[in-house]
């Protein structure tokens, strides 16, 4: 497993614990305490930020080489992949309030950050997953 994978793949647990996290504590505050202090379960989201971590923890060694060009071919394709699927969420997050609330109706300026945050996670996860499916690919007979 290279660099690229192993990062990719720390990204990826990080990102789905601190889902599943957030999922958990938010359903079991909204069950507890009610719906406004249930957002509460919100917090967990910041395990997220983790990912930054990512280059610390997988310094290159020295003498390793940096990225051939499968490696960066690899990088443009997952990137590619997950700004595409981000514009995709960004218009269906844009759109279904106005659909939904109507041309009158105002969005709390809450929302804001959290589309920024939700378009943070979206990028994240699917350049991982992309990262580690074409390493799959063409590890047919290769070892890396």
């Amino acid at each position: 497993m290279n660099r690229a994978q192993k990062i990719a793949l720390y990204n990826l647990i990080v990102l789905i614990a601190s889902l599943t996290l957030t999922g958990a504590a938010v359903g079991i505050l909204t069950i507890a305490y009610g719906m406004p202090k249930g957002l509460g379960g919100l917090g967990f989201l910041g395990i997220a930020g983790l990912v930054g971590l990512s280059p610390i923890l997988f310094r290159r060694k020295a003498g390793q080489l940096r990225l051939d060009e499968r490696d960066l071919l690899i990088h443009a394709r997952a990137t590619l992949v997950a700004y595409s699927v981000f514009w995709v969420f960004f218009s269906v997050v844009c759109m279904v309030p106005w659909l939904v609330l109507g041309r009158a109706a105002t969005i709390h300026v809450v929302v804001l950050p959290c589309m920024l945050g939700g378009g943070f996670i979206i990028v994240q996860l699917i350049q991982s997953i992309a990262i580690l499916i074409q390493y799959r690919w063409g590890a047919k007979g290769e070892e890396s």
